[in-house]
């Protein structure tokens, strides 16, 4: 069983709205609030806590807040971080781009939620794989179902395809072996191109 490091923002750890936007960081051992949607949605991976941040706070005191989620992270260990989804909230998507680039080279898969035009997906999208959503949490359920999906893929070691598993694209070339020589790809991508 893979072990889930999720990270929400306040109003999502369900401590409050705006009036909790300097929620300073918080860890619970459990899956809370749309965490607890995404463990359900697991194969074989479980939510085994939660980091609860303000916005406001993590923004404006990043690094107290990156120390204390590097603090987590070392102690539970996890074999994948998940933060948000964000939609198109611009202060939530700093914080889980914030996420995503933390954790960057610690060889563990991090993956998130947001809508295209959130200005965070340009600063993270090469470091973490950031699934499409909607704009509003209004489509919480279907961002949530997308991202378990692509967390179930990770943990079954199956190769991801961002058209595929609905994530955006991280401008990697990744090398593939294959058992047919350069000039008969070349030829089948050519006919593919024109068919």
């Amino acid at each position: 069983m893979k072990k889930i490091l999720y990270y929400v923002n306040q109003f999502f750890g369900q401590v409050g709205g705006e009036d909790k936007a300097d929620y300073t960081p918080h860890f619970e051992e459990k899956a809370v609030a749309c965490a607890q949607a995404f463990d359900k949605a697991l194969v074989d991976g479980h939510v085994v806590g939660t980091i609860i941040c303000g916005d406001n706070y993590y923004n404006e005191n990043k690094e107290e807040s990156d120390k204390f989620i590097l603090e987590i992270f070392e102690k539970v260990n996890p074999d994948i971080v998940v933060a948000g989804p964000a939609f198109n909230a611009g202060r939530y998507g700093m914080a889980c781009s914030g996420v995503i680039n933390l954790l960057k080279d610690k060889d563990v898969p991090v993956i998130s939620g947001m809508y295209i035009e959130n200005p965070a997906v340009d600063m993270c999208r090469l470091n973490g794989y950031i699934v499409e959503t909607a704009d509003s949490a209004a489509k919480m359920r279907e961002a949530i179902k997308a991202m378990a999906s692509l967390a179930n893929k990770i943990i079954e070691g199956k190769s991801l395809e961002p058209k595929e598993d609905g994530y955006m694209p991280q401008g990697r070339r990744l090398t593939e072996f294959s058992d047919k020589i350069g000039a008969r790809r070349a030829v089948e991508m050519l006919l593919k191109r024109f068919n």
